[in-house]
């Protein structure tokens, strides 16, 4: 209702009221009363004269605004119409492209003309025509993205070894760059994966590269070297060595060699795998030894060192694998850290007093994995770094070698151990241990267990000396007997 119609309804309800107070004064006011109809219809025909003007206005504005969206309906059906065409020149066209382009230029130009050329609705037919021309973008096969399955940047993501070497007593012939055989001494000097097979009786794999990645694929190797290290790495910016499954390898050193104290011997980070077993015995000083870290991930890991088994200037990080080490000074050593998170490892120190099962000159930290070390020290992990429970006997005079050492809880066997070499410290982590648990202790005595370097499982343990008992009310709990 517009603001006229308003104005005229609240002129007649105010003249309406005027009549229904006439009516209130009685006969004094039977005159006006008597003129009320006549003033009441001219009333009426004024409020009526106001809504026929008002609703037709409105109803004005109504046709003008159905006109405009039946305008715009039309205007949108044309050019909808118009885009239908131009889709389905474009679909035609495309089809008959190669066959007559002259056409498909004929047939769009046709199907424009058919829409309004109107600016809008030229915009919105160009619009409606890009989708055409995306179809036909998108309905094109695109290339297949090109992988390559060996990354020369890093090698050690190979799969399958690139170049083979195959070692024959004295020297060796090979396939692949890289390589050069100088009598019994094979240089690799790229970056890359090498596999290597057969023997070589006294003779050395030299690595010698610019800071590239060196991946080493044993595969039934064995390497003797008379007057050096079997596998010497002068520079890479990492070297692993990989013991295929199913497969024996073996590396000894000899002679004096103070540059490359290690059967393995690496200026950078040396890291052990694989599947198969890898034997490696020191005859001079240590089993694997890096000017940076050494890191073992799995295989089978067996040394039998003059001095350490592994020696590290940064650190050693277990990861897992079956590892033994046997030290003629420490099982293990490091002047930096060690981390060990899983992995079955055995670790024994040499005869010396003053050398261990391990010895760390930074922190120790036990995560994950069982471990048994023996010797005459040892080094105790970080409570604040350990997350295992870890238990050690220590005895207050040496034992002789061979000596058994039984560890029980709840009439259960925790470890039965014993050493080749004299020893005072006994530790041993896995995951049976428990907090708050008592342990019982008993040494020297007899087992028919089956023995595996140096730690029987199964069996009876009996006749041993009464040690004692104690309770882990710590994860790392240390017992003494004296």
């Amino acid at each position: 209702m517009n603001d006229r119609a308003k104005n005229v309804y609240a002129a007649l309800l105010a003249a309406l009221m005027m009549l229904g107070g006439l009516t209130a004064c009685g006969d004094s006011a039977s005159d006006d009363i008597s003129e009320k109809p006549a003033k009441t219809d001219r009333i009426a025909e004024e409020l009526s004269s106001a809504v026929d003007e008002s609703t037709e206005s409105e109803s004005k504005d109504s046709d003008s605004k159905t006109d405009d969206k039946e305008s715009s309906s039309k205007k949108d059906s044309n050019s909808k119409k118009a885009d239908d065409k131009n889709d389905s020149s474009s679909s035609v066209d495309s089809d008959n492209a190669a066959s007559d382009s002259s056409s498909e230029s004929s047939d769009h130009d046709s199907s424009q003309t058919d829409a309004p050329h109107t600016e809008a609705d030229n915009n919105h037919t160009t619009a409606a025509t890009q989708p055409a021309n995306d179809h036909k973008t998108t309905t094109t096969t695109a290339a297949p993205a090109v992988t390559d399955d060996v990354d020369d940047s890093d090698p050690e993501d190979a799969e399958k070894p690139t170049k083979y070497i195959y070692l024959q007593d004295t020297t060796a012939q090979y396939s692949g760059d890289g390589i050069a055989v100088q009598g019994s001494q094979i240089v690799i000097g790229k970056g890359g994966t090498y596999e290597i097979s057969g023997t070589l009786t006294d003779g050395q794999i030299l690595v010698v590269t610019d800071k590239k990645k060196v991946k080493l694929h044993l595969n039934g190797v064995s390497i003797t070297n008379t007057t050096g290290s079997a596998i010497c790495c002068q520079n890479a910016k990492k070297l692993t060595i990989n013991s295929l499954p199913g497969t024996v390898n073996y590396l000894e050193d000899g002679g004096v060699h103070d540059a490359d104290k290690g059967t393995i011997f690496s200026e950078d980070t040396v890291q052990i795998k694989g599947e198969g077993e890898l034997n490696i015995k020191a005859n001079y000083a240590h089993g694997i030894q890096s000017d940076d870290d050494i890191i073992i991930n799995s295989g089978t890991l067996n040394i039998a060192s003059t001095k350490s088994c592994l020696h590290s200037n940064d650190g050693i990080e277990i990861n897992g694998g079956n590892n033994y080490c046997l030290g003629g000074t420490n099982g293990i050593k490091t002047d930096g850290y060690i981390n060990i998170t899983g992995g079955s490892s055995v670790f024994i120190g040499g005869v010396r007093e003053e050398k261990g099962a391990i010895y760390c000159d930074g922190p120790l930290s036990v995560t994950g994995g069982n471990f048994w070390a023996v010797g005459n020290t040892c080094t105790m992990p970080d409570a604040a770094l350990t997350t295992a429970n870890v238990i050690g006997v220590m005895f207050a005079n040496a034992q002789p070698a061979g000596t058994l050492v039984n560890v029980s809880s709840d009439g259960n066997v925790i470890f039965t151990m014993s050493s080749p070499n004299r020893f005072k410290y006994v530790v041993y982590t896995g995951p049976e241990l428990l907090l708050n648990a008592e342990y019982n202790v008993n040494y020297g005595g007899s087992t028919d267990g089956i023995g595996d370097h140096y730690v029987y499982f199964g069996g009876s343990y009996t006749d041993g000396t009464d040690g004692g008992s104690f309770i882990a009310d710590n994860p790392i709990s240390v017992y003494t007997i004296s």
